[in-house]
């Protein structure tokens, strides 16, 4: 026998964390929201009726995430889920998971049902953290890991959650950047932390806070050190480091009913079981004025208007977005962008030049409901997308930005997330 064969069955003899095992090979990866299985759509996790909030709740508090997702077809599969502390970097930690989380470490997905009188057949499965079978015992970032037919080596969906133990307060404003050729298109966010019963000895190397733009964690994210240390005071009021792109309102879409064409909806056509949806052409509002438009900033709800449950009973639906530009971008590629795509670049949210219309164009299978989305450049050899090429820039819109502050405590060996805030950037105005 192989001499690392006995090493394995000793570890799993001793209880080594198997979450640990399974990431031995690559313990710098970093993980992602990922679905790994084409038949699974529609990936959802949320505070339990929060369906347009970020996937964070409180320590021991009362509430619980919905984790939920789709698989298109009839067969109920076995799915398995188990959950992996991360540091503050989205990295496996060093805790094992007798550390962070108390009951079993692997459990089944037991909630499922099937759609009801739905053209696209399919079956909903969903699950709430924490539950009976499991509990969070730390704060911090954690990833869910859905795996099929009992192995853990058959990953189908990775899903980002975080727990808060909230230890401080965090004020802050969106304002004007103080640099005068970016103060009619960008937006400024100064805040500070205070944390007058919570030690910081050394802010400069244990903590780390992420700012980010309408919980956007695309690489546009901002990781930010204090400017200035005070008693019991952190402040962030950089000149350029906390400075976004003020973008522009989302484009939006309502799939909630069928039998007619809402706003931005061209055409409904039905082929047999089959329905594609067409909106209205986009257009580039790069050199538009800005017109308010209120709009959910990047997210997507699920609904269906003349059902009443929208898990099982909203059905799927091909839609095809437009845009018209005269000319085929050589510098990059154009994306549809937001949530329902977990604001990644993908072959799934690729646009393609038609020549014969002089347009983009781009179908994808989604779920009834409500969408906010946005055309997206993506220069060639970067990993971050434009949305003010195609869209413009504005100080004006209405933009969510998010606080998340963590502390690494040294004694226990991992990231601690200790604050969270939201700002609006027009909370002032």
């Amino acid at each position: 026998m192989p001499k690392n064969f006995f090493i394995y069955i000793f570890l799993i003899l001793i209880g080594f964390p198997q979450h640990l095992l399974a990431a031995q090979s690559d313990l710098n990866l970093v993980f992602i929201n990922e679905i790994k299985k084409k038949s699974i759509h529609t990936v959802q996790i949320h505070p339990l009726g929060w369906e347009l909030m970020a996937p964070i709740i409180e320590l021991d508090g009362d509430n619980q995430l919905l984790f939920s997702f789709d698989e298109i077809g009839v067969n109920i599969q076995d799915y398995s889920y188990r959950i992996i502390h991360c540091n503050k970097n989205w990295q496996i930690s060093d805790l094992s998971e007798f550390d962070y989380q108390d009951g079993f470490a692997q459990n089944q997905i037991q909630n499922y049902e099937p759609s009801f009188n739905t053209n696209v057949d399919y079956i909903h499965y969903s699950l709430k953290i924490p539950n009976d079978d499991l509990s969070l015992k730390l704060s911090g970032n954690y990833v869910l890991e859905v795996y099929e037919d009992f192995d853990p080596e058959k990953i189908v969906i990775r899903q980002r959650f975080m727990i808060v133990d909230t230890k401080v307060e965090i004020l802050g404003e969106v304002k004007h950047p103080i640099s005068i050729d970016k103060r009619e298109t960008h937006q400024e966010v100064d805040f500070s932390i205070l944390h007058p019963n919570f030690a910081i000895d050394n802010p400069q190397m244990d903590l780390q806070v992420v700012l980010c733009q309408n919980d956007r964690l695309d690489g546009s994210e901002k990781k930010l050190k204090p400017l200035f240390i005070r008693k019991n005071e952190l402040v962030f009021d950089y000149e350029s480091e906390n400075v976004f792109p003020g973008g522009n309102e989302f484009r939006n879409f309502d799939l909630k009913s069928l039998r007619y064409q809402t706003r931005f909806i061209r055409q409904i056509r039905k082929e047999k079981d089959t329905t594609y949806v067409l909106l209205a052409p986009g257009e580039n509002r790069h050199f538009k004025q800005y017109i308010f438009d209120r709009d959910i900033n990047g997210r997507y709800l699920i609904d269906v208007q003349e059902r009443d449950e929208p898990d099982t009973e909203a059905d799927y639906v091909y839609v095809t977005f437009w845009l018209p530009f005269d000319n085929k971008i050589q510098f990059g590629d154009v994306y549809v962008d937001g949530d329902f795509c977990n604001w990644k670049c993908t072959p799934k949210n690729k646009m393609e030049y038609d020549y014969a219309s002089n347009s983009y164009r781009k179908t994808i299978f989604l779920k009834q409901g409500y969408y906010n989305y946005q055309f997206a450049t993506l220069d060639k050899g970067k990993k971050v997308p434009d949305f003010g090429y195609i869209e413009g820039n504005h100080w004006e819109t209405e933009n969510n930005y998010v606080v998340y502050v963590y502390y690494h405590d040294i004694a226990l060996n991992y990231d601690m997330l200790i604050g969270y805030k939201s700002l609006s950037s027009t909370a002032k105005f």
